[in-house]
């Protein structure tokens, strides 16, 4: 849909549209581009093709002679969690106490690296956890441990490091009331906010609401709480890294149980999209923005 608003600007600013495939970028194809776009990224060659798809991708946008939106060293930035979750400790944005779990450095020493994730949870006397693998989305791969064994840990991570290519994972504290209450996602086209929208699980399946003052049930109150989050992250991402096109910045809630405590869930720099998020097309808005966005770079 972004490829189709685009095209309907090639005349306006007498460019020329392309479609790569993100599945099986080619070097020749792509250095026929002066800007590449990326909208497929890197996760969904991982989740659905491997590690090898996955290393293709991420190789030939660094080896192409076109300048590449969002760049490689922001998309992998993003991808690798531990690296903007550092950044966010650094700079003082609420996140969620996380143990970064190497796959390979679990197979070399399987007794420190559980002797170390123990501490980890004893040290903060956490009752409840959740392990996600990094280079996933969609909530593929998650385990959520209700009632903590060191030797089902074990058990997982054995599994993950022979039956996955999964190279890290993400222990945190499980939070009960996070999925039944509205994580907000914020959508940003050149760090200006375009919408936000609710979602949550409900019935074992997700459920999805707009700010009230756009009909739905999304406080506003703690809408614009972290719109204010959200335009100070991008100031500063903008200042440390680069320029984004697009960006979607989600926050959960609660810990302790606080409803009014939001932190960064999550960093998005190639979101999944979808007409339904917003109450208005907005696809148009990305599209040229794009367009403009490379002309000036």
């Amino acid at each position: 849909a972004i490829f189709a608003e685009a095209k309907s600007y090639e005349k306006k600013y007498n460019v020329e549209i392309v479609p790569l495939d993100g599945k099986n970028l080619d070097i020749k194809e792509c250095n026929k581009c002066d800007f590449i776009f990326c909208i497929y990224e890197g996760t969904f060659n991982f989740m659905y093709f491997g590690n090898d798809a996955f290393n293709h991708y991420i190789n030939t946008l660094k080896k192409t002679k076109a300048k590449v939106y969002p760049s490689v060293k922001m998309q992998e930035f993003i991808l690798y969690k531990n690296r903007y979750m550092k950044y966010l400790d650094k700079k003082c944005y609420d996140i969620i106490d996380t143990k970064y779990i190497p796959i390979k450095t679990y197979k070399s020493d399987k007794s420190r690296v559980l002797d170390g994730i123990e501490k980890f949870i004893v040290k903060n006397d956490y009752k409840k956890i959740i392990i996600k693998p990094e280079l996933a989305g969609f909530k593929h791969g998650i385990k959520i441990y209700k009632s903590i064994s060191m030797k089902n840990i074990k058990k997982h991570l054995d599994f993950i490091g022979k039956s996955t290519e999964y190279k890290h994972l993400l222990l945190q504290p499980f939070l009960e009331d996070f999925n039944k209450t509205w994580e907000i996602k914020t959508y940003w086209v050149l760090g200006k906010h375009v919408f936000s929208y609710g979602q949550k699980v409900s019935g074992g399946d997700f459920a999805f609401t707009k700010p009230k003052s756009k009909g739905g049930k999304l406080d506003d109150r703690l809408v614009n709480k972290v719109l204010k989050i959200g335009k100070e992250l991008l100031k500063d991402l903008f200042n440390d890294y680069e320029t984004l096109i697009q960006c979607r910045i989600d926050f959960g809630c609660c810990v302790n149980g606080d409803k009014e405590h939001y932190f960064i869930n999550e960093i998005e720099v190639c979101p999944t999209l979808s007409l339904e998020d917003a109450k208005e097309p907005y696809f148009h808005k990305i599209a040229e923005a794009v367009i403009k966005h490379c002309l000036m770079n």
